[in-house]
């Protein structure tokens, strides 16, 4: 065999190939919840939808910051690139204090954002209550946020190391 048809058979079997992985309808990516946590402890963004749902859902992108002072536990959860836009959106966060979900939100466009304080002016100004010891250092994520569409199904997940003061 020379080296012409050699080099045509290869570029046969890449075809074939490409063709037959680039038909196949199926989810590259698990169907249930993922996390990305940073080391670092400050954020973290990662998606979370089931696979029914639509395409352009799945760019949505959730920011978790989170600090722990003496007497003081604050969360805030951005979510990012919601669909459908201005529609109503939750915010949940779990940790070792417990869980606790914010009120109904509208997205201004594709962007949520929610507040959680132990601190009362903050939760005077419209941010979800907290306790004081809400935030434990712990392994792991110390904070694990969520952004639940009008249905209650988790669109965005991320978990975060806390900032301990």
């Amino acid at each position: 065999m020379n080296q012409v048809q050699h080099s045509l058979r290869g570029l046969l079997v890449v075809g074939l190939v490409s063709a037959a992985f680039g038909c196949n309808n199926e989810a590259l990516t698990p169907s249930g919840a993922s996390e990305a946590l940073t080391s670092s402890g400050t954020s973290a963004a990662a998606t979370a939808l089931p696979a029914s749902n639509a395409v352009s859902a799945l760019s949505a992108t959730l920011r978790l910051r989170c600090e722990r002072r003496p007497g003081r536990s604050k969360i805030s959860v951005d979510g990012n690139n919601l669909v459908p836009r201005n529609s109503r959106f939750r915010a949940r966060v779990r940790a070792a204090g417990g869980t606790v979900t914010s009120a109904t939100k509208r997205a201004v466009g594709d962007e949520a954002e929610f507040d959680f304080d132990s601190n009362r002016n903050d939760i005077a100004q419209g941010a979800t209550r907290i306790s004081s010891t809400f935030i434990t250092h712990r392994g792991g994520p110390d904070v694990i946020g969520e952004i639940l569409n009008a249905q209650g199904q988790v669109v965005a997940r991320s978990g975060a190391e806390c900032r301990f003061r």
